[in-house]
């Protein structure tokens, strides 16, 4: 037979033999991927059982990450009540509290869900709790030294744009937020989702003359027809109020008559600082009167 014929035949026990040393290779190099992969999980599993190793349920294996024990398990302090950690919708909440919820409850920090630390205490930052609990030493300071931006207002650690505007000035880019009681929010969805922050003019239709709305918070109703919509005050309308229970204010705003709405809900003049240049013309011109009497 042609040697040329003969050789792949002979070369198939090299062949094969290859072909089992590359297989027992890659099965070495799966197993050693395997054993991997298991190491990691059991030594995260050693870790977290090693964080409670000592401890009973419901002590706290992380002050920081806000977990407990479970079954010898550091686990969140949500979970541990059947519930998951998740965001809350302001801001301040979300930076000062842990903050829990379920599919059947609304995402609110954890000790509204009487979710509390063993010794009866909130799951709250140090700066936060300053904050809350000697407030009035503390507003309009720094709460935080690694945030300078974060001031002690109203009894909350708070970045909020509105520490320095007025109140009623819009905050947000779709202007649709106004700064109340130092938020940036809607206060009109305080009464329902479908009222949305608005300006009452200037003059009112009905009588024609300057409106006493005008300087007040006013809402409408967005499910109305655009036609019938109508901007309402929002006191007297829906009873919308401040933490002080007292109506909205508008300052800064324009009223008829080139008045500026103030800090006390009222259309109010600009004061004007007369110039010493005016001063020295009027002082001129009674002089020459008197001297032309």
């Amino acid at each position: 037979m042609d040697e040329r014929c003969r050789r792949p035949a002979d070369d198939a026990p090299g062949m094969h033999r290859s072909a089992v040393l590359l297989a027992l290779l890659v099965g070495v190099a799966l197993i050693d991927c395997a054993s991997g992969s298991s190491f990691a999980e059991s030594a995260l599993q050693l870790r977290d059982s090693a964080d409670c190793k000592d401890l009973h349920d419901g002590d706290i294996c992380s002050m920081n990450g806000a977990r407990v024990c479970r079954n010898r398990t550091c686990v969140s302090a949500c979970e541990a009540r059947g519930m998951r950690e998740c965001k809350c919708d302001l801001e301040e909440d979300n930076y000062c509290y842990l903050c829990c919820g379920s599919d059947r409850d609304a995402c609110q920090p954890a000790h509204a869900h009487n979710i509390l630390r063993p010794n009866g205490e909130r799951w709250e930052r140090d700066a936060c709790a300053r904050c809350r609990q000697i407030g009035h030493d503390l507003d309009g300071l720094p709460c935080d030294d690694k945030d300078a931006g974060r001031l002690c207002l109203q009894g909350k650690c708070t970045n909020s744009i509105c520490h320095d505007k007025q109140q009623g000035a819009v905050c947000d880019r779709k202007m649709e937020k106004i700064c109340v009681d130092n938020e940036c929010r809607n206060p009109c969805a305080s009464y329902g989702e479908h009222l949305m922050v608005c300006e009452c003019p200037m003059i009112d239709p009905d009588t024609g003359f300057a409106s006493d709305d005008r300087c007040q918070l006013c809402c409408f109703d967005f499910n109305v027809n655009p036609s019938l919509r109508r901007c309402q005050n929002a006191y007297r309308r829906y009873g919308i109020v401040n933490l002080q229970q007292r109506p909205v204010w508008r300052v800064g705003l324009e009223c008829a008559g080139g008045k500026t709405c103030n800090r006390y809900g009222a259309c109010a003049a600009s004061c004007v600082v007369a110039h010493p240049l005016w001063l020295s013309v009027a002082t001129v011109a009674t002089v020459v009167l008197m001297v032309a009497r």
